[in-house]
């Protein structure tokens, strides 16, 4: 209640200086004066504040997560609890070493975990990012007229590797790297032996200098005036392992694109900047084999070895590229999206088409805010072969059917969480980690537990074998449009389904289910034995307008028992 209150107050005080923003703005638009795009920046600002806020309150949430969620093909329940951390931010990533996940934070902690119940910080300390020196820098007298306060949040460690090569195994960690002595900034790579004698990662005990450099980008970036000092919320960084010895790798461009930043690195083959990069871990040799990229945030690949990522665009024209050797994508020349504001990104060459670089296999309009993306192997026949991808703004996983090297579907997944990793563990579970820093383990669960119901009440009932028939010939019918399969507290619907499996005595349309009527919606009341008999028995003439199709149940006996079997089911759930 606290945070609503909260959250009301912010947005009115915040309405209130939008109107008063936009009508300064409509006169100095009119009027052409200077101050119009400054007006416009702080009426973006005022929205960050609020978005802020409530990311500050939803970290305040510290209790476990549970929740199930029904897919098309599939009934998910996941399970998660909170990782601690010391400074706000968010990032990081996912691997396996055995049958533990390995977490590293924003920060550079490293956590192991084999559920929700069971997570521990390990021994291993990450090589040294910088951070320090960055914080040291920005106090400098010679630095105050650059942005720095909103680095310190995005300031960050991109992902974490497990890999296993004819030579050795180890850990590999992605991270930018602030270089103090030449003030610059560029994405680092370093590896961390395992030796062969180690079974368990909590016998691995490593301090910072015990990690090799394996790959730096180049050139090292200065500070940059424009916006803020570093983006490091642009590096990209997240990486994928071909064995026996590649790791594919992306660089983002840092916002220098030519309009946050100086000039277009993306577009120069001397810079290794809006790249997708293979390293051979026994050489250290590093090639960049595609480019005009702005900032892959997934790289996964495909059951021939075929590597796909996924990018931000700007507003709109989030991507999933084929990856290609030797091809340019475009960024920040071609994308399909505009500038935030709405008018057009300044730099493309063919507005609202993709016509000269490589154009995505398949692009998000409006953009769901792709982040970490793995192919799923042993979870289900279903999804075994797909590719799945988290989403921060859409607050949901994506489902992506490969074919023919072609996008067949894309099935979003409403998890109601900001999604920033996606990983499938070593037993075929899938791992989830959150902005709001959760760890959530996903399992797939057994459908059909209704038809067990059905089966139990009705011999309860005693039914006779026409009265079986009648009632299970009206429930196949209901079953055409709607879900009965038993759900729990905290349970997260797609909207699509109208579920009935708690129905019984809640309000009149109140479930998540997107598509009520306006003469359900309208209505009132509750799903009481008498409305839900009169429904079934005539639903135009109960609820004139009601989008319920099909023939109404003439039949006394089996409306009292459908609406009995509905009570008795609510009571099972709740």
């Amino acid at each position: 209640m606290a945070r609503t209150i909260i959250i009301i107050c912010l947005t009115l005080v915040i309405a209130v200086m939008m109107a008063l923003s936009l009508f300064a703005g409509h006169v100095v638009s009119t009027y052409e004066l200077p101050t119009h795009q400054f007006l416009s920046d702080r009426g973006r600002d005022l929205v960050k504040l609020v978005k802020k806020a409530e990311r500050n309150m939803d970290l305040d949430v510290k209790g476990p997560y549970a929740a199930e969620v029904q897919t098309i093909f599939l009934r998910l329940r996941g399970e998660g609890a909170r990782v601690p951390v010391a400074r706000e931010g968010n990032g990081g990533g996912m691997t396996s070493y055995g049958d533990t996940v390995l977490l590293v934070t924003h920060e550079g902690r490293v956590f192991a975990a084999h559920s929700s119940n069971d997570i521990h910080e390990t021994s291993i300390k990450t090589p040294d990012n910088g951070y320090d020196e960055y914080v040291r820098t920005s106090e400098m007298f010679e630095y105050q007229d650059y942005s720095h306060a909103d680095v310190f949040r995005r300031y960050r460690y991109n992902d974490i590797l497990y890999f296993e090569t004819p030579g050795g195994r180890g850990l590999a960690v992605s991270y930018t790297e602030f270089d103090g002595d030449a003030v610059c900034y560029r994405n680092a790579i370093a590896k961390l032996p395992i030796d062969e004698e180690i079974s368990d990662v909590d016998q691995i005990v490593a301090e910072p200098e015990d990690w090799e450099i394996l790959y730096r980008s180049e050139p090292c970036l200065p500070l940059k005036l424009e916006r803020r000092a570093i983006e490091s919320h642009i590096a990209g960084g997240r990486m994928a392992f071909l064995p026996p010895s590649t790791i594919y790798t992306a660089n983002g461009d840092y916002h220098w694109d030519g309009v946050r930043g100086p000039e277009a690195v993306a577009q120069r083959p001397d810079m290794d900047y809006g790249k997708v990069v293979s390293i051979d871990l026994k050489t250290g040799e590093a090639r960049n084999i595609s480019s005009g990229h702005r900032n892959i945030q997934g790289v996964a690949l495909d059951r021939g070895g075929q590597l796909w990522t996924v990018e931000h665009g700007p507003r709109g024209g989030d991507e999933l590229n084929r990856i290609s050797e030797g091809n340019n994508y475009g960024w920040p020349l071609e994308v399909l999206g505009t500038s935030y504001d709405g008018s057009p990104w300044p730099l493309a060459i063919s507005y609202g088409h993709h016509d000269t670089f490589t154009a995505p296999a398949f692009a998000w309009l409006p953009s769901v805010a792709i982040s970490g993306m793995t192919r799923i192997e042993g979870f289900d026949d279903s999804w075994d072969g797909d590719l799945l991808m988290g989403s921060l703004r859409g607050l949901s996983l994506h489902r992506i059917r490969i074919r023919d090297d072609h996008v067949q579907f894309v099935e979003p997944i409403h998890i109601g969480k900001r999604l920033r990793y996606v990983h499938q563990h070593t037993d075929g579970r899938i791992v989830l980690w959150t902005d709001d820093h959760y760890l959530i383990f996903v399992s797939a669960i057994e459908s059909g537990l209704f038809k067990e119901f059905i089966d139990r009440y009705f011999e309860e009932k005693g039914y006779n074998a026409e009265q079986s028939k009648k009632v299970r010939e009206a429930l196949d019918g209901c079953a055409q449009c709607h879900s009965f399969e038993p759900s729990v507290a905290g349970i997260t619907g797609d909207g699509e389904t109208l579920n009935l499996s708690q129905v019984f005595g809640k309000s009149i349309a109140s479930s998540d289910y997107r598509f009520y009527s306006s003469a359900l919606s309208g209505k009132g009341g509750r799903w009481t034995s008498e409305n839900l008999e009169a429904f079934l028995a005539d639903p135009q003439g109960w609820a004139p307008g009601t989008f319920m199709q099909g023939e109404n149940i003439d039949d006394p006996f089996v409306v009292t028992e459908i609406v009995g079997l509905l009570e008795e089911l609510t009571k099972t759930n709740e």
